[in-house]
């Protein structure tokens, strides 16, 4: 027969202490994404296929109700992300915007810790 056993936490401490951090962490979360979507935005800006400079122009990092976001905005530009296969000149290429991720990934995530920790000190 499986005893009762009662188990009493008191958490007042805890909850004092997340009112406290809580907006601190979204503060700084929110400064960490910008930055980051920034930061991703320049480095596909290396990237980003240009001809006459009108995608590379159209480029943007912003936020919207879910968060940071990078983009681009002309008619074609998810077609050229999305086929790297295409001759594009000068070094430019494909995957404009996954790629400066993918190989930045770890860069831009310390930052987003980094950013954060600080903010919660």
């Amino acid at each position: 027969m499986a005893a009762d056993v009662k188990i009493e936490l008191d958490v007042s401490d805890f909850l004092r202490t997340i009112d406290k951090t809580l907006p601190a962490f979204l503060k700084a979360s929110d400064k960490a994404e910008d930055e980051i979507a920034d930061e991703v935005l320049r480095l596909s800006g290396h990237e980003v296929p240009k001809d006459e400079g009108v995608l590379e122009g159209t480029g943007v990092a912003d936020r919207d109700g879910q968060g940071a976001f990078v983009g681009y905005n002309t008619p074609y530009a998810a077609r050229l992300h999305e086929h790297p296969e295409y001759a594009f000149q000068k070094g430019r290429k494909g995957k404009y915007l996954e790629d400066p991720i993918k190989e930045n990934l770890k860069p831009l995530g310390e930052h987003y810790v980094s950013t954060v920790q600080e903010a919660l000190k």
